[in-house]
């Protein structure tokens, strides 16, 4: 969790009325976790392709056209705006190498898709309370949550504390991998005719929302264990 720069406050209200863009009806979204350790999904099936920023500069606030690693044939192409890119530490950065993306504190950026979709993926590191992830459809909110309140959903706290700490970091570097903060993939599923083609990647303050290997596509099975489904408003 780096400190950086100001230029976007989320408060506590917001962050309730993100939380309560969940609220019930007849569609939902399902959020699944993968095993502690694990740097992409290994639940989700017929994904487009993954963003892993390693060949971008590592500098802040800038703008990419992402083809998730597919080159020419990438079915989709993705926009982000406003990202912010850091070379890995123990903050961040899948299995500890390569680069990865941030948002510095009080600020977020965007990806926009020139396709929908209705699966997202992303390595989160180093994960806090004020680390938020806001889908879109066009202009309308599809679904918001902080990521962190996705381990407050699993079972027992001796599992919740198996994604604490960065493991590669400690092995590759010997070195302490921050065993106050989680680190996890996530998986988001849209079913039932939901889809998105934005995504903000907000932080609050303090702190940064790092996150790597995004990946992008439409899923048609899983495997693993659900987390949690949410109920969510239908247009």
């Amino acid at each position: 969790m780096h400190l950086g720069r100001m230029s976007f406050f989320v408060s506590f209200a917001v962050l309730q009325i993100l939380i309560n863009l969940v609220n019930a009806t007849r569609k939902t979204v399902t959020i699944m976790v993968d095993s502690p350790d694990t740097y992409e999904t290994f639940l989700v099936r017929s994904i487009f392709g993954v963003e892993r920023f390693d060949s971008l500069e590592a500098r802040t606030h800038q703008s990419y056209d992402s083809l998730f690693g597919m080159g020419r044939r990438s079915p989709i192409t993705g926009t982000y705006t406003g990202i912010s890119i850091a070379t890995a530490d123990m903050y961040g950065g899948a299995n500890s190498r390569g680069k990865y993306a941030y948002a510095p504190s009080n600020s977020f950026y965007a990806l926009n898709l020139d396709k929908p979709a209705n699966y997202f993926g992303l390595y989160v590191s180093a994960a806090d309370s004020t680390n938020i992830v806001r889908f879109f459809h066009h202009i309308e909110t599809v679904f918001a949550i902080p990521v962190k309140f996705v381990l407050s959903w699993l079972e027992d706290n001796r599992r919740r504390n198996s994604y604490k700490g960065n493991k590669t970091y400690k092995r590759w570097w010997g070195a302490d991998g921050n065993n106050s903060e989680e680190y996890l993939f996530i998986n988001f599923l849209f079913p039932n005719g939901v889809v998105y083609n934005r995504v903000h990647f907000i932080q609050g303050r303090p702190g940064s929302f790092e996150s790597d290997n995004h990946t992008v596509g439409n899923w048609t099975r899983t495997s693993g264990r659900r987390v949690v489904t949410f109920r969510i408003e239908e247009d």
